[in-house]
């Protein structure tokens, strides 16, 4: 629902891949099966009903092999500019599914990625694209790969017509009893510094729309989840940096713990060199 909406909002192209397990292949060829145009009929069923992708006309793919390389192959066969994928919300059970799949995604594509809950729901059913989504909340952590996450949630949400919120966190210290007076200061110079350094990063941007920052003050990826939590009033997107150049620069602890957090749809951009 989301990539369809996604592709109708900016007039891409949409692709609709189905990875099926090899070793299904072989028992419905020994049972006699068509297993190949069983599933592409399938495909071709489920996007019938999933509007508004069929207005989008997508090519359907159907590919045997592992899930999360078949999806890496098949975006840079494509030469796809974005890979759209869905998560379970990452409980205990099933961060088994995510590690398989989407995690492995996210380390080895090389084109930014958005992950989306399966309990998203569009703010406007009735549209066709994704009016009404926003603000884009994106994490900035003032490294490069953060700046350029910045730059790509100031182009998504002028994209969807809604405000950037950028949103650095500075983690608290934590120290023996009778520092407390000191590292509180340090923490206020800390926020002091990080203020000033996203003010330089919005006034790069040359943003057109509206944008606040916040500098939050403790753990990193809850203070990033409630940033970016949805309410009646917002359907936000959620924005991170990640270096290119594969498994080596793939998301840290705090990025997969964000991906666990909120019911929303999150990009992870692709710094490329």
């Amino acid at each position: 629902m989301f990539a369809a909406r996604f592709a109708q909002h900016c007039d891409a192209a949409l692709h609709v891949l189905h990875v099926q397990d090899p070793l299904l292949g072989i028992a419905a060829q020994h049972e006699g099966f068509d297993l190949a145009r069983d599933t592409d009929d399938a495909l071709k069923r489920f996007i019938e009903s999933a509007s508004p992708a069929a207005d989008c006309a997508p090519q359907r793919h159907t590919v045997t092999g592992v899930a999360r390389e078949s999806i890496l192959s098949t975006a840079y066969r494509l030469d796809a500019q974005l890979v759209v994928v869905g998560s379970r919300g990452m409980s205990r059970v099933e961060h088994l599914v995510f590690g398989s799949t989407t995690e492995g995604v996210l380390r080895g594509a090389g084109v930014s990625v958005v992950v989306v809950p399966t309990g998203w729901t569009p703010p406007s059913i009735d549209a066709r694209d994704l009016s009404g989504v926003g603000p884009v909340v994106a994490g900035v952590d003032l490294s490069d790969r953060s700046a350029a996450a910045a730059k790509a949630g100031c182009a998504l949400a002028s994209m969807l017509g809604t405000s950037l919120v950028l949103v650095s966190v500075v983690p608290k210290l934590s120290v023996l009893s009778g520092w407390d007076a000191f590292a509180e200061r340090v923490v206020r110079d800390r926020v002091a510094t990080v203020r000033q350094a996203l003010q330089e990063i919005v006034d790069g941007l040359g943003c057109t729309i509206p944008v606040e920052m916040r500098v939050e003050v403790g753990q990193v990826a809850a203070a990033l989840a409630a940033a970016a939590a949805p309410d009646p009033d917002r359907a936000p997107v959620l924005v991170l940096g990640r270096a290119s150049g594969g498994i080596g620069n793939a998301p840290g602890a705090i990025a997969y713990r964000v991906l666990s957090g909120p019911n929303v749809p999150v990009l992870m951009h692709i710094a490329l060199p």
